[in-house]
């Protein structure tokens, strides 16, 4: 289902960009015997209401028009939260020089978590510096999960 949900990204995220969002994440799951088309979008100024409407109606009609969801399905469309789930470029770029914590497939020098300021993203790497190791450069594709730390 994590493929589905790539593709959800994938097919709604230029009519996205046309509307003023972009999508931060999708996911595309079973949840109390239901399917559920969950898609966050995120905006420079922050989501209201209204503009999860909006784009809600838009997804909706493209969904449908495609048939790329294989069951019957709700959708939900709302903002990524505090803690938004960082995977785009773009959303790396955003986000630098807040607090993020990663999550890496592969461990870089036997440290699979991180947790520190976002120094940088370039080329397709990300320059964190960790409270533990300082700064770690970690490839994108070695990024199993990246989210905003918020602090309270």
């Amino acid at each position: 289902m994590a493929d589905i949900a790539e593709e959800i990204i994938k097919l709604l995220s230029k009519p996205a960009q046309e509307s003023g969002f972009e999508i931060a994440d999708a996911q595309y799951v079973k949840e109390n015997g239901s399917m559920v088309a969950r898609i966050f979008i995120d905006k420079e100024n922050g989501v209201s209401l209204d503009d999860c409407e909006k784009a809600s109606r838009i997804f909706s009609d493209i969904l449908d028009a495609r048939n790329l969801l294989p069951d019957s399905y709700i959708l939900e469309v709302s903002s990524p939260g505090l803690n938004r789930t960082l995977k785009t470029e773009e959303s790396f770029k955003r986000f630098t020089g807040s607090k993020i914590k990663v999550r890496t497939q592969e461990p870089i020098n036997n440290q699979r978590n991180f947790l520190g300021d976002l120094c940088s993203f370039c080329g397709g790497i990300i320059e964190i510096n960790d409270v533990t190791s300082g700064k770690v450069k970690i490839a994108l594709s070695n990024v199993r999960k990246a989210n905003v730390e918020e602090d309270f």
